[in-house]
C-alpha cells in the first residue's frame, strides 16, 4: 500500500461516492470503518457498485479498520456525520503524518473548525458539494445527481493554488477551489436551516413544505430570521427565499438526511445546523424565535 493512497473515514452514501471517484481515476483508496463493522467482513477487500444514470461500475476496495491501519496516512477524506466527525479523526490521529492533507466533508458548521484547532500541522480542507447522492444497500451507492463541490482551506496560508491541484486531480467529481470557504459553508447551512429540521418535525418529505399553509408559513419564518443572521454577519442573503423553495421544488421527493435520521432514531446533524445559527444568533443579538422554537419541538419528540 503506497504511502499517499487516499483513506476515507465513513462508508455512507458520501464516502462510498467519494471512493468510487477514486477509483475511477486509477487510485486505490481504503475505506475505514469501525471495528464492529470491520469484524463482520471474511474478506478485508469489499465489492463497492457505483450506480449513475445509464451506468453501473463496480470497484474493489481495501476496508480497514482503526485497529488494523498498517500505514501513515498521507491523505483523509472525512465523511462521518458532523457529530461523529472529531472522535473519528482521533481513532486514527496516531496514523495520520504530520503533513497529511484532509478533506472534511460534513454538513453545517462548527465540526470543521474544531477539527482545523485540534490539528495544528496537517493542512484541512473544508468541502461543500451539491452532489446528490444515497446508499440502497451497504457500498451500493447511486449518483443521483451531478453537482458541484467547493473546496477551501480552513487555515490561512494553506489554501495555495498549488496544493489544492495535488488535492483535486485524484478526484473524479467536478471540484472547484474556493478561496471563500466559510461563506460557501455558511450559504448550505443557510438552506439546510430551514428544510432540514422542518421536514423532520413534520415527517415529510422537502416539497410538502410548500403546502400554502402551516409548513409554508414556518418555512417563511426560518428563511426570514436566517437572512437576519446573514446579514449581521455581512454574507449577502439575496434572494434566499427563492433559493430555499427552489430546493424544496427540485427535491420534492426527496426525504432529507435529517427526516431520515430522525425516522431511525439516530442523532441528527441539526446541532451543527440550526444549533450552530442559533449560537451564531444569540453572539451577534439576533432573534431566531422561530429556530429555537423549531428546535424545542424537535427535542420533545425526541429527535436530536
Amino acid at each position: 500500500m503506497h504511502a499517499d493512497n487516499w483513506y476515507i473515514l465513513g462508508a455512507g452514501s458520501i464516502g462510498c461516492l467519494w471512493a468510487a471517484s477514486l477509483c475511477h481515476k486509477g487510485e486505490s483508496p481504503r475505506l475505514i470503518l469501525r471495528e464492529s463493522s470491520y469484524q463482520q467482513f471474511e474478506q478485508k477487500r469489499i465489492p463497492l457498485k457505483l450506480s449513475t444514470p445509464g451506468q453501473t461500475s463496480l470497484f474493489d476496495v481495501d476496508i480497514v479498520s482503526p485497529e488494523t491501519i498498517d500505514n501513515p496516512i498521507n491523505r483523509l477524506i472525512v465523511c462521518t456525520k458532523a457529530q461523529d466527525s472529531l472522535a473519528a479523526l482521533n481513532s486514527v490521529k496516531p496514523h495520520l503524518t504530520d503533513n497529511c492533507q484532509i478533506l472534511l466533508l460534513q454538513n453545517g458548521m462548527g465540526s470543521q473548525q474544531i477539527i482545523r484547532d485540534a490539528l495544528p500541522t496537517q493542512t484541512v480542507w473544508a468541502g461543500s458539494s451539491t452532489d446528490g447522492a444515497y446508499l440502497s444497500s451497504p457500498f451500493e451507492v447511486h449518483h443521483a445527481g451531478q453537482g458541484q463541490t467547493w473546496i477551501g482551506s480552513l487555515r490561512n496560508g494553506q489554501g495555495s493554488e498549488q496544493g489544492f491541484n495535488d488535492l483535486s486531480d485524484h478526484f473524479r467529481l467536478k471540484v472547484s477551489q474556493c478561496n471563500t470557504i466559510e461563506q460557501k459553508l455558511w450559504e448550505k447551512l443557510a438552506i439546510n436551516s430551514c428544510i432540514n429540521g422542518l421536514t423532520a418535525l413534520f415527517n415529510c418529505r422537502n416539497g410538502e413544505l410548500l403546502d400554502n399553509g402551516e409548513k409554508q408559513a414556518w418555512l417563511d419564518e426560518l428563511i426570514a430570521e436566517t437572512c437576519s443572521v446573514l446579514a449581521a454577519l455581512e454574507i449577502c442573503a439575496t434572494s434566499l427565499k427563492e433559493k430555499v423553495h427552489g430546493v424544496c421544488q427540485t427535491t420534492a421527493s426527496n426525504i432529507s438526511s435529517t427526516c431520515q435520521d430522525a425516522r431511525k432514531g439516530k442523532v441528527t446533524e441539526l446541532s451543527f445546523i440550526n444549533g450552530f445559527l442559533i449560537k451564531q444568533a444569540n453572539i451577534l443579538g439576533v432573534s431566531v424565535s422561530s429556530h429555537n422554537q423549531l428546535m424545542d419541538q424537535l427535542s420533545a419528540k425526541g429527535i436530536r
